[in-house]
């Protein structure tokens, strides 16, 4: 084995919530010196850019981004490189329909050279199976708000398969995100979170993690996984269980969709495991 190299990727995976990687959002880099996983957000509008969804779009900027960085650059002006880049594509490129918000990604980024995680929003990480992957707060109030919508139609006598074909809580909840959307990047607001949009990105949304040294394993991966585990099977396991015990996502694990005809889990998802060397 080369001395040099940092790392060994063990295991990746990435594949959308209708099962072809092609119509996913998400996005995972892998360079020599960067490792990371890209959520781009769905826009419930279906606008797209260049013959690419939203989320996509932005998600494949800022992987064209990321790659080309210098190996030592720092979280922040790293953030604001890629920042840069999509602010000047969206410039560029213009939808062909009204999008219901700007578009936008997560991301999780292990840097080599500097051995820390960089996170802007909700995807997940993990060293040696542990990691603090809390929910953004505006997204556990739309999730607990569309539990509530579906609830209430359980109650009037729908059944489960009625609002799998047909889930009224997706059009309800358009005006939320709409109005979520506001609240993005905004440095002081209390329901405020971070993401990847063309605007600046406030510190209180960047986490630098440093990586200990004696952690020897690493997971990426986007919050398609609703209980990331340390290896993929075991995190595809659980995802398989919540699915098949929980198929509209509304009462074991709350999310802002469930299962729909063509879709074969609720969210996009990405996993990637390393293995790290002594350098």
């Amino acid at each position: 084995m080369n001395q040099k190299q940092a790392f060994t990727v063990v295991e990746s995976f990435n594949r959308s919530k209708y099962g072809d990687p092609n119509l996913g959002d998400d996005r995972l880099i892998i360079t020599s010196n960067f490792v990371a996983v890209l959520d781009g957000a769905t826009d419930a509008s279906g606008a797209s850019y260049n013959g690419l969804s939203s989320g996509r779009f932005v998600a494949e900027i800022g992987a064209k981004a990321l790659s080309s960085l210098a190996p030592d650059i720092n979280a922040t002006e790293a953030v604001e490189k890629i920042t840069q880049a999509v602010k000047e594509s969206l410039l560029q490129v213009k939808p062909d329909k009204n999008p219901n918000h700007t578009p936008c990604f997560a991301i999780v980024v292990f840097s080599a050279k500097r051995r820390e995680i960089w996170r802007v929003g909700d995807c997940q990480y993990l060293l040696d199976g542990e990691g603090y992957n809390p929910t953004i707060q505006v997204d556990q109030i739309t999730s607990q708000l569309r539990s509530l919508i579906v609830h209430s139609h359980i109650a009037q006598g729908k059944t489960i398969e009625d609002l799998l074909k047909d889930d009224p809580s997706q059009n309800l909840l358009v005006p939320v995100y709409k109005l979520q959307s506001v609240l993005r990047n905004h440095p002081e607001e209390n329901f405020g979170y971070g993401a990847i949009d063309g605007t600046k990105v406030p510190e209180r949304y960047l986490e630098i993690i440093k990586i200990p040294q004696q952690v020897k394993s690493i997971v990426l991966a986007s919050d398609g996984y609703p209980d990331l585990r340390a290896t993929l099977t075991d995190s595809e396991t659980v995802l398989t269980k919540i699915l098949t015990q929980d198929p509209l996502c509304y009462n074991l694990y709350l999310a802002q969709r469930g299962l729909a005809p063509g879709r074969e889990s609720f969210d996009d998802r990405t996993y990637v495991r390393l293995e790290l060397h002594d350098y």
